[in-house]
């Protein structure tokens, strides 16, 4: 085999890639590498350095951010970037690859070798053909294969994600191993695991933080599946699963995502944009859950509670983050002890519980966190005495401040935003049809999956916008009422109740030193911000 230039590196640059390797033992790229160097020798080069890249696809694209915070779609592979800028750098003179389409399946890794080569005009050699980029026609043929490579990985990625589509509408797709919760059949609960997963679901429903639910996972003794310990990532990608409540999972566009591994060069993306637990969760033609053939650990309604009750603290509309079943006044106190600039410290503080070394009597205090944790871990103050001082302010205030007697009354005309209740039913109608379409062969599966999961999520965040409307309108009408109708409420209410009162009328209580007044309690170092009142 000849290339087109008469020099004949003495420092060329090796290429071997294989797409798949789920054993790791490398025998592909290293039968490419032997040939390689032996097609080196009988061109009279000599190969200084070879760039192997194992188990990777010259295929499948990521979405990576720009410096300019755009997104694009690239295929990564550092040692095939590493190799052209080691062309470009002078540091190979050449290169050799056991094939074209070793080299690359997409358009714009080709592209960037020849531009390459055209200025540098270094050779690149093939082992199983001639492949000469340093000419016209040789160029072309390069890119006509590669566009033949390119078209049989979309193929195959259809084909796969399509057959494991199908296994998934009917309720067949299992992951490949055992999964936390499950035996080794996948299908059958695991009793100890199963029934950890199910505390912390409805344990976190019930109001739990996920580090509460986190630490009872680590407290049980029950390790992970394949991790020596638990983290919180872990714990919460694993209950929001629609698996525990034996749902299909998937991830749009017919592509499933359970823990299956994707073929040689089938694409599966990850979105980087955050998705609702619910966009993970399979659907029929009638818009109705698709169920697996593995038995769920929660029921359906137990797991949309839960999601439910997920999607509402990160859009931030708990109370506090964390804490919220437990203590009345965590994260509403603000600690406003100086720091050494003379700003307030502004550290949110936690509801704690100590024991005397001596008496070993337990006591409830609210304090600021040290400073490995952001605050100062000079406040303190006795939770009993405090808890009873915002109660009486509160209601102090509303005695103080009520509204006029003509905005006494709720709006009860309120039907929110009108141009978000219009585009909503435009999005749920056009799901309508879609699915109609699909049930009765009318629309393509392809094309169903190629809309459909898009339409959702848009009918996701519709609803959610016009229910946070609603919630700020019934906001509204709760701070309307009268004092005696709010003391009525508070003395009903649980501790969440009452910190969800608080939350209408509070937006902090700024905790400043106490000053030295022997045991007396100082009422004063407390300046609560309190919220407008409507009108």
């Amino acid at each position: 085999m000849e290339t087109s230039s008469s020099r004949k590196p003495q420092h060329a640059g090796g290429y071997v890639r294989i797409s798949l390797d789920p054993t790791e033992e490398e025998k592909g790229v290293t039968r490419q590498r032997e040939d390689v160097e032996q097609l080196a020798k009988r061109l009279g080069w000599t190969v200084g350095k070879i760039y192997p890249e194992n188990d990777t696809s010259a295929y499948k694209r990521k979405r990576i951010e720009l410096p300019d915070g755009r997104h694009v779609w690239r295929v990564i592979r550092p040692e095939f970037r590493q190799m052209l800028k080691d062309y470009q750098d002078g540091a190979i003179d050449g290169i050799i690859v056991y094939d074209l389409d070793r080299l690359a399946r997409q358009p714009r890794d080709l592209e960037d070798l020849i531009d390459l080569v055209d200025h540098y005009r270094r050779p690149v050699a093939g082992v199983t053909g001639s492949l000469d980029l340093m000419t016209e026609n040789g160029k072309a043929m390069a890119r006509v294969l590669m566009a033949m490579a390119n078209k049989s990985s979309a193929d195959t990625a259809r084909r796969v994600s399509r057959e494991r589509l199908q296994r998934a509408q009917e309720g067949l797709s299992l992951p490949p191993t055992r999964a936390f919760g499950w035996q080794v059949d996948r299908r059958t609960r695991e009793p100890g695991e199963a029934e950890l997963i199910r505390k912390g679901i409805v344990g976190f429903t019930d109001g739990e933080s996920w580090s509460s639910v986190t630490r009872m996972f680590t407290d049980s003794g029950i390790a992970p599946v394949r991790a020596k310990q638990w983290y919180l990532t872990t714990v919460r990608n694993m209950l929001l699963s629609p698996r525990t409540a034996g749902i299909v999972p998937y991830w749009g566009r017919g592509r499933i995502k359970d823990g299956e591994q994707d073929g040689a060069d089938a694409v599966l993306r990850r979105s980087p944009i955050s998705r609702s637990p619910r966009d993970l969760a399979l659907r029929d033609a009638d818009g109705a859950f698709v169920m697996g053939s593995w038995e769920p650990i929660v029921t359906v309604e137990q797991w949309e509670a839960f999601v439910t009750e997920y999607e509402r603290r990160k859009e931030g509309l708990e109370f506090t983050p964390s804490h919220t079943k437990k203590y009345l006044l965590s994260g509403l106190l603000r600690c406003a002890r100086p720091k050494e600039d003379g700003t307030p410290c502004g550290r949110a503080m936690v509801g704690k519980s100590i024991k005397h070394h001596r008496s070993g009597k337990q006591t409830r205090i609210y304090c600021c966190p040290g400073k490995n944790l952001g605050g100062c871990g000079g406040s303190q103050r006795g939770m009993a005495q405090v808890d009873q001082l915002i109660e009486d302010l509160l209601f102090l205030h509303l005695e103080s401040n009520q509204p006029d007697a003509k905005d006494d009354q709720p709006d009860r005309d309120w039907h929110g935003d009108d141009a978000v209740i219009v585009e909503l039913a435009d999005v749920q109608g056009r799901l309508k049809m879609m699915r109609e379409g699909m049930r009765d062969g009318r629309v393509s599966p392809e094309s169903f999956f190629a809309v459909v999961p898009g339409l959702e999520t848009q009918e996701r965040q519709l609803t959610s916008a016009l229910n946070k409307a609603r919630r700020v309108q019934v906001d509204r009408d709760q701070r309307l009422k009268s004092p005696d109708q709010v003391r009525a409420d508070w003395e009903s209410a649980t501790v969440p109740g009452k910190r969800a009162i608080l939350g209408q009328f509070l937006q902090a209580v700024m905790v400043h030193p106490a000053r030295p007044l022997g045991h007396k309690f100082d009422h004063e170092a407390f300046a609560p911000v309190w919220k407008p009142m409507p009108h």
